[in-house]
């Protein structure tokens, strides 16, 4: 009996550690004290310079874009909704809600697209990796750099 559980905890270790991004176990609170920053989006299209920033904070999501005028006037349009973090033994997630403008923002999301459940593929370091499935099937993912 001894053995069998000195094999298992050994399996559960090396199983542990194995993972490349050990974000296991990771509870919602230490997740969102990870995601509560200002964040810069770098894709869908990492070639494109958005001049976009996220906003987590207290369960409210702000959305800011810059706008330079052809007069070259900067205004900013901004977009707020809600987050909440869900996080599983495997797998953490958050949920984007509450979204309610027309159109797209700068980086080319509907409201409708961002109203969902987002993965967290990868938070830590300074960088933010989320990726979700739309309404179609579609495979949307958003990549940010801490600001």
């Amino acid at each position: 009996m001894k053995n069998l559980f000195l094999l298992a905890s050994g399996l559960m270790l090396i199983f542990l550690s194995g993972c490349e991004n050990n974000d296991l176990l990771l509870s919602e609170k230490k997740l969102n004290s990870k995601i509560q920053k200002t964040w810069k989006i770098v894709s869908p299209s990492p070639a494109s310079d958005y001049s976009e920033t996220w906003s987590f904070q207290g369960g409210s999501v702000t959305i800011v874009n810059k706008v330079i005028s052809s007069s070259g006037v900067d205004s900013t349009i901004t977009k707020s909704g809600s987050y909440s973090i869900d996080a599983k033994f495997s797998k953490a997630y958050v949920n984007l809600s509450n979204f309610n403008y027309v159109g797209y923002i700068k980086s080319g999301f509907e409201a409708k697209v961002l109203n969902r459940k987002w993965t967290i593929v990868e938070l830590d370091n300074g960088i933010m990796y989320l990726s979700g499935v739309d309404d179609n099937g579609i495979i949307r993912s958003m990549e940010f750099v801490e600001r």
